[in-house]
């Protein structure tokens, strides 16, 4: 093994750290408080859930696409090295001081004060009660990560465990419980015609891309593709 080989990127996650990571980064601290916004502004139930379901589809098309990347040009850089193939090392090197600088950041200071927010209605802690909390947690995670590898790959496993356990008994509960000034009727009897229309073309979409099949080879990969990008390919 030559001296740039052992330099190299090691493999030291195993599948089901890689997957408490996926599923942490999609899902994300943030699914307690946006449903709330997404229904406030849709003013609907209907059309929340339209809403949830077009996001859905978009993920899942971008996945799709990650997917598709990561297996034709694998490598450790990720958007990095991809960027870097379609439009040259001045984009790539933007989006990563980016990254660094505004998104990761921004991303961390959002959910970390989501945090706060709620811990904030168990222990108050005065009038910047929040940004305190996020602090704490901030500089907590910092020093787990710090710490090791494996830690911090043990605290991301059970804290995404928490948090799919939170999301599947808050369904659960919106699924039982029925409040006692809610009508028998159920919801989807007395949505508008245009969020049932929504409604039904978002079902379509999901049956549609259910049943497309990805390529498998790449002559059929490139066949797939605008023949302007074959030349990245």
């Amino acid at each position: 093994m030559t001296p740039a080989a052992r330099s190299g990127p090691r493999a030291s996650l195993r599948d089901r750290d890689a997957v408490g990571i996926i599923v942490g980064i999609v899902i994300g601290a943030g699914i307690y408080r946006t449903p709330a916004l997404v229904a406030d502004v849709t003013g609907d139930a209907g059309w929340t859930l339209v809403m949830w379901l077009a996001g859905a589809v978009i993920s899942f098309i971008g996945a799709l696409c990650y997917a598709e990347l990561a297996s034709a040009y694998p490598h450790a850089g990720g958007d990095y090295h991809f960027l870097t193939r379609a439009f040259g090392r001045d984009v790539s090197f933007l989006y990563g001081w980016a990254r660094a600088t505004v998104i990761n950041p921004g991303s961390i200071a959002l959910l970390a004060f989501v945090f706060g927010d709620y811990v904030s209605r168990l222990v108050f802690l005065g009038a910047h009660s929040a940004a305190i909390w996020a602090a704490l947690l901030v500089a907590a995670l910092t020093l787990v990560n710090v710490a090791s590898l494996r830690a911090s790959t043990r605290t991301q496993n059970w804290l995404t465990i928490v948090e799919v356990s939170g999301v599947v008994a808050v369904c659960v509960a919106g699924m039982v419980v029925t409040p006692a000034t809610q009508a028998a009727t159920p919801w989807f009897a007395t949505m508008p015609a245009p969020g049932m229309l929504g409604l039904a073309l978002v079902f379509v979409l999901l049956r549609t891309a259910a049943g497309m099949r990805p390529p498998t080879s790449r002559r059929s990969l490139r066949a797939a593709v605008r023949p302007s990008c074959a030349r990245c390919w």
